[in-house]
């Protein structure tokens, strides 16, 4: 009853299912079906007992870890409480009234909310028939711009090459890119930050480090618009990533080759995923994510959704314009994609 008016219409986010146990396979969360490295439990476990004494503020050990796995200078990193503290630090930053976002119409649906809290004016710009994002409507356009590279639900990505266009072409406005998917075989725009002091690049251990519970995220700009985003930081939540996180960080940036090993299992299982489910009759697009975005054609994608979870499977289904003939399915391990073959063979047989 004290919440301010101003607040009171905001949306709020829906997240897909999170059962847990019960049988349920979890396809729907976009979370690694691996475990985290052997060296992360071990690290999590050397920091209990030094619980009572505060965080490093500056991460400063998994910045450099971090700058050292990539190339680039701890200056040019940022760690945050996950990925989405870091995107809301940013719309913080370089958004508001007087600076409106631009962000594609069917995306990452944090965006919106970001937006909605601080009263941040947006423009959709619709993505073509083909659910590709078109560079060219964001040449020029004067707005602080925001998308996720591949895009999400689609699994579509753009190019390094057409980012920097779009960079380049709006030289007063930040242009933040999302590659919270970028190991599943999409292009980094990870080089481009030295050329282009506006681009923002997000990241996160939620996806391919198996660290979604963890709450990890990180990005990289050139050293003054870091600079700029850790005002914000300081002064809003200075002690975010507790010793916990960041010395799991540390230890999922040491076995970085683990994560990439089973990077290529994913890819191998997501191919495997599309071509079952075209076999099924599905319409699918060509994701470079850890999930595909699929269209069923023997009945609906909300039917076949409640179909799916009364066998024990979750898969994410958006009641929305344009998407809500298509499910997101995460892709999991070998087995559980195999049962939700298993399960739509059973669904369709019966269609």
């Amino acid at each position: 009853m004290f919440l301010l008016e101003k607040h009171r219409r905001l949306p709020a986010y829906v997240p897909g299912d999170h059962e847990e146990g019960d049988g349920f396979i979890r396809l729907n969360t976009n979370e690694s079906p691996y475990p985290p490295s052997p060296g992360v439990a071990k690290a999590i476990a050397g920091e209990v007992g030094k619980l009572g004494y505060y965080n490093d503020p500056d991460c400063a050990a998994l910045r450099s870890a971090l700058a050292g796995l990539y190339g680039v200078k701890p200056e040019q990193v940022i760690a945050t409480n996950g990925s989405d503290e870091l995107l809301y630090f940013a719309f913080l930053a370089f958004a508001d009234e007087a600076h409106p976002i631009a962000l594609p119409d069917i995306t990452y649906g944090y965006y919106d909310l970001f937006a909605a809290a601080q009263g941040i004016p947006m423009e959709k710009v619709p993505l073509k028939a083909d659910f590709t994002i078109d560079y060219r409507d964001y040449l020029g356009i004067g707005k602080t711009i925001v998308f996720p590279n591949p895009n999400a639900p689609t699994g579509y990505a753009m190019p390094a090459g057409q980012v920097a266009q779009i960079a380049k072409s709006n030289p007063q406005n930040v242009v933040i890119v999302d590659e919270a998917y970028v190991d599943f075989g999409a292009q980094t725009c990870l080089p481009l930050i030295d050329e282009c002091p506006n681009l923002l690049i997000v990241r996160t251990f939620s996806k391919s480090r198996s660290m979604a519970g963890a709450r990890l995220g990180y990005g990289f700009a050139c050293e003054s618009l870091i600079a700029e985003l850790e005002t914000i930081r300081n002064a809003i939540n200075l002690y975010s990533v507790n010793r916990m996180t960041q010395a799991a960080g540390i230890a999922a940036v040491q076995e970085n080759d683990y994560y990439m090993a089973n990077c290529e299992k994913i890819i191998a299982t997501r191919d495997y995923t599309t071509r079952m489910l075209r076999e099924q009759g599905f319409e699918v697009l060509d994701s470079l994510g850890n999930f595909v975005f699929a269209k069923p054609k023997a009945m609906s994608a909300k039917a076949l959704a409640s179909q799916l979870r009364e066998r024990g499977i979750l898969v994410r289904y958006f009641d929305k314009d344009r998407v809500r003939d298509y499910l997101r399915i995460t892709i999991g391990a070998m087995q559980e994609m195999q049962a939700l073959e298993c399960a739509i063979e059973m669904i369709f047989g019966r269609a």
